[in-house]
């Protein structure tokens, strides 16, 4: 008797369980994340970035260091730093496709390159003011720094040769002098990022006042131009490199940029400034951050500061949510090679790494699907 009373009330439980309403689908405003709130850096964070991987997160900062970090846990790992190293603040780093080596560059002119795995310095370039950008050619044998308009130095993207041919092996054998130099023309305008394009046939620049250039490597030339807004801060690739994005603090966007044109595919009109922008490889969405400058932040409310990352649908220009907790502009984003989790760093020194849960990804998929269809049955 009590085994047939325990069917029942189980057979009523499920009964029960079938009336309750299905769990809230992804409604725009709402981004159900939680985020690991990682604390290593006393000053504004530079740059966050994934390695090809995914299982790492590298970090620089104006507190003159760099950190590595545990991407499932946010668990920091350490710190790249020795008796000589970066005098100034760090604005760029990049890893190479196998994880064992680090480049960075600083406020101190100066261009390292770090063992990933155990932290030794392994060769120091030095170039004529603050480095803006660094970024490892394809096939990891080549070094890009640019080089800003400080100290009277005129503009200049550098090409550093890591690797030469021994028979059918690639020997480490940095060379000290640049291979090769591009040199922009002169402005009042920095150099503000630079990466490679074209198989490593070319690079492109991107300066302060939305000028989007691209020049050849071997001749110097310049190939193409175009201007993608007033206060240009970041451009970053998505995961196949047909295309990335640019994020401008004055216009107060972020733009989808085509790498073989370099013509505008999409834009997404913030209402705040924008430093940073990522593009998803498993969504049609982009995340962008930013937020009120520092020296303005008293000026306004913390609520009017918007210091989030948004998501966008990447075709449809559709703002979708937001993912808050930054007191602080968000100074730079990056997604996971698999779209399941992004980090973002900000000016408070702070770095949230955000899981995404599997209620956000299945209604994202779905999301996705009907907007899809929508677009095409347009």
């Amino acid at each position: 008797l009590l085994l047939l009373l325990l069917f029942l009330l189980l057979l009523l439980l499920r009964f029960l369980l079938r009336l309750l309403p299905p769990p809230p689908p992804f409604r725009k405003g709402t981004m159900p994340v939680t985020p690991i709130i990682m604390k290593g850096h006393e000053r504004p964070i530079t740059q966050v970035k994934y390695n090809y991987d995914g299982d790492l997160i590298f970090s620089s900062s104006k507190d003159k260091l760099t950190t590595c970090w545990r991407s499932d846990t946010g668990t920091r790992i350490g710190t790249y730093q020795t008796t000589d190293r970066h005098a100034g603040a760090v604005n760029t780093l990049d890893i190479d496709r196998k994880t064992e080596r680090l480049a960075t560059g600083g406020s101190d002119s100066a261009v390292r390159i770090w063992n990933a795995q155990d932290g030794d310095e392994l060769f120091k370039f030095t170039v004529d003011s603050s480095v803006r950008s660094v970024s490892f050619a394809l096939g990891d044998r080549q070094l890009l720094a640019a080089q800003d308009s400080q100290y009277g130095s005129t503009p200049k993207v550098f090409v550093y040769h890591l690797c030469t041919q021994n028979g059918t092996e690639a020997k480490w054998d940095p060379i000290a002098e640049p291979r090769e130099t591009i040199e922009i023309p002169e402005d009042k305008h920095n150099i503000v990022t630079a990466m490679w394009a074209d198989l490593n046939k070319s690079i492109i620049t991107g300066r302060e006042n939305g000028i989007l250039r691209r020049w050849d490597v071997e001749s110097g030339t310049l190939l193409d131009e175009i201007n993608v807004g007033r206060g240009l801060t970041s451009m970053q690739y998505s995961k196949d490199g047909t295309m990335f994005i640019t994020a401008s603090k004055l216009d107060q966007c972020a733009k989808l940029i085509d790498t073989k044109t370099l013509k505008v595919i999409r834009t997404y009109q913030s209402n705040r400034p924008i430093n940073s922008g990522a593009i998803s490889p498993l969504f049609n969405q982009v995340l962008i951050g930013g937020g009120t400058e520092a020296k303005d932040v008293a000026l306004v409310s913390g609520r009017m500061s918007h210091f989030e990352v948004d998501f966008w649908h990447a075709c449809f220009q559709e703002y979708m949510g937001s993912a808050k907790g930054h007191f602080g502009p968000v100074n730079s984003i990056d997604i996971h090679p698999n779209g399941k989790s992004f980090v973002s760093g900000g000016e408070e020194g702070e770095i949230r790494l955000h899981h995404l849960d599997e209620a956000y990804l299945k209604s994202s998929k779905k999301m996705n699907l009907e907007m899809d269809s929508k677009g095409k049955a347009s």
